[in-house]
């Protein structure tokens, strides 16, 4: 009778701090998600006095929630909202930007773009800042502004997506796909304290022209909706009656991108952020690569060399290039290209030279009319094979000339 009596005590006693943790687990000891405002990109500047220019793009969630689908929102630059402050450190701009903004920020951003500028001088202090913040994952992906960081931020307009962390995700993910490099913040990291390795960033850019300035928007208006204003507003209409519409359809940074004059990726134009000559709303793009040596960045490649770097770092998966063809010298022919397997080095110390055999399998996409290649397929499996070894040794060769890297 004691046993069961006992048993049942503790039964009561089991029962009294259950509900009890129940009721705990009801409250909220943090912040509400609606008193919450989500970073999703960094932009950093320099300014004259030493400071930085800190620009803080964060998601609009009263235009998110209230977009349809995944397909798009109500539109693309109403999804993200920019605050710019200047202060000496990230941490401590993010502090004055919450004495603006009503909600308190959360860095949960998905990219953080550093200036040129400020690339050359050297990241290692604030990447290192960035490595010790609980909220920043390191997956997070670094680019380098060829313009300015802010120039970049306030440019992006997603066209296709409801949700900004998805847009950042969608395009610096493309990495093993495009000719822009893998650019996490971990990677860069670890690149500054080994000897295997130097980084290589995304290259942000923002596209010119095709229909007037990236700040603006059609109507002549700023992004913010103000116009203008009346002070020199005659030399502003002035000058645009003096722009033919031909003008306008053109990005000014395309006529001086660097044409490929190898017969690999034959007739293709070596871009680098903001130099493509595609007409669209959204002016921000990401495309080559800034090239480090430990902190600071020394160079930079075009979307053809940064395609190069990828095949001979492994880092390549498949892409579609264009070959030179002998038969047709007018007409190149584009192949569908697979990384199958990482490349295999083999180093020479005595005569300082590195063998590196290469592992790629294609297939035919793009021919001329009324060419059968198959007849020659065995030729031209030659002369694509001469042409990327060609574009490689070449890369590497003018590498070496210009700045020193080690893949």
């Amino acid at each position: 009778m004691r046993r069961v009596v006992k048993v049942s005590r503790i039964r009561i006693i089991i029962t009294i701090i259950v509900v009890v943790l129940t009721t705990l687990l009801t409250g909220c000891t943090g912040k509400e998600p609606n008193e919450i405002a989500y970073v999703v990109a960094l932009g950093i500047d320099s300014t004259d006095d030493d400071n930085y220019k800190i620009t803080i793009q964060y998601a609009n969630t009263t235009q998110i929630s209230g977009g349809a689908s995944e397909s798009g929102g109500k539109a693309g630059s109403e999804i993200v909202d920019n605050v710019t402050i200047e202060a000496p450190n990230i941490y401590a701009g993010v502090g004055l930007a919450n004495n603006i903004v009503s909600k308190s920020f959360l860095c949960h951003m998905q990219l953080i773009v550093f200036s040129k500028e400020i690339a050359e001088k050297g990241v290692k202090d604030m990447i290192e800042t960035l490595v010790r913040s609980e909220e920043i994952r390191p997956d997070v992906f670094i680019a380098v502004a060829n313009t300015t960081a802010n120039d970049y931020l306030t440019s992006v307009n997603p066209e296709m997506e409801v949700n900004p962390a998805q847009y950042y995700q969608l395009i610096y993910q493309k990495n093993q796909l495009v000719g822009i490099p893998d650019g996490q913040l971990r990677e860069f990291f670890t690149g500054l304290y080994t000897d295997n390795y130097d980084s290589i960033l995304p290259v942000a850019g923002v596209i010119e022209g095709a229909g007037g300035n990236s700040q603006n928007d059609d109507k002549g208006q700023s992004k913010d909706g103000q116009n203008e204003g009346s002070e020199g507003s005659s030399e502003s209409l002035d000058s645009f009656e003096s722009k033919s519409s031909d003008d306008k359809d053109e990005n000014e940074k395309e006529k001086d991108a660097e044409k490929n004059t190898s017969k690999y990726e034959y007739d293709i134009k070596n871009y680098v952020g903001g130099e493509t000559a595609i007409e669209k709303k959204n002016k921000a793009e990401a495309i080559g690569a800034a090239v480090f040596e430990k902190d600071k960045m020394v160079g930079e490649l075009g979307e053809v060399e940064t395609e190069i770097c990828k095949i001979l770092k492994g880092d390549y998966t498949y892409s579609y290039l264009t070959y030179y063809n002998n038969d047709t010298p007018d007409i190149p022919i584009t192949v569908k290209t697979t990384q199958q397997k990482k490349p295999k080095y083999k180093i020479d110390t005595d005569k300082k030279t590195v063998d590196i055999e290469l592992y790629i399998e294609s297939d035919l996409y793009s021919l001329p009319a009324d060419y059968n290649v198959e007849n020659k397929i065995e030729d031209f499996e030659r002369d694509v094979a001469n042409y990327t070894s060609s574009a490689c040794t070449e890369f590497i060769n003018n590498l070496q000339k210009s700045i020193i890297v080690t893949f």
